[in-house]
């Protein structure tokens, strides 16, 4: 196997990321500069050393100065509303909903979705990590709502529905609002692509 085929199985692992389209990738990056392929293995580079996972929401980002901090920048930030958690399925989602300037609260990201049927939901979501998060705000006593932002698809409605039967056992979660976002959004809608003004009109309507 030469570089060229060992580069595009790196791109495959990409999400979305097919033979072709993996391969169109290795032939741009062979017509580019040098300069173009030195900053990219720069920031590579950087990325290795300096991106982290929020111990509490489980999002991913860059720490430039590589501090001690464990938190990312919207957990540990004062002003947002620690009495709101919204539950989404991936990073992105976030970046999108922060893009609204629709929701002040804090975020929990399951890392994925559960499918009808599936005999192992716990492998597939932080389901463990979502209820020490709710069993921890509950015991400082700021948790109020919890709000699910998962996709308008039957993974999505599933995964909730999982999650709702899992943490009613929860020992003081019935002083917590349970609430998702309003079936404005149109069916079959990530939350990746959803635009400002349909969340924010789905937001204020969530039930």
């Amino acid at each position: 196997m030469n570089e060229a085929d060992r580069l595009a199985e790196l791109f495959m692992r990409f999400p979305g990321i097919g033979p072709k389209q993996a391969k169109r990738f290795v032939y741009f990056l062979l017509r580019e500069n040098s300069h173009y392929k030195d900053q990219l293995i720069k920031s590579l580079e950087e990325l290795k050393h300096t991106g982290k996972q929020c111990t509490r929401c489980f999002r991913f980002y860059g720490d430039k100065y590589n501090t001690s901090n464990l938190l990312c920048d919207i957990c540990s930030s004062s002003s947002r509303d620690k009495s709101l958690l919204m539950i989404v399925e991936k990073d992105i989602d976030i970046d999108a909903i922060e893009k609204t300037n629709s929701y002040n609260g804090l975020y929990c990201i399951l890392g994925g979705l559960v499918p009808p049927l599936s005999d192992k939901p716990t492998d597939l979501i932080r389901i463990r990590e979502l209820t020490a998060l709710i069993h921890t705000s509950l015991t400082e006593n700021t948790l109020q709502e919890i709000i699910f932002a998962l996709p308008v698809t039957d993974y999505g409605d599933n995964t909730q529905e999982y999650i709702q039967k899992t943490i009613r056992q929860i020992v003081g979660i019935d002083k917590v609002k349970l609430s998702h976002l309003a079936r404005g959004l149109s069916s079959g809608l990530e939350i990746e692509y959803v635009d400002k003004d349909t969340f924010k009109s789905a937001l204020e309507r969530r039930n």
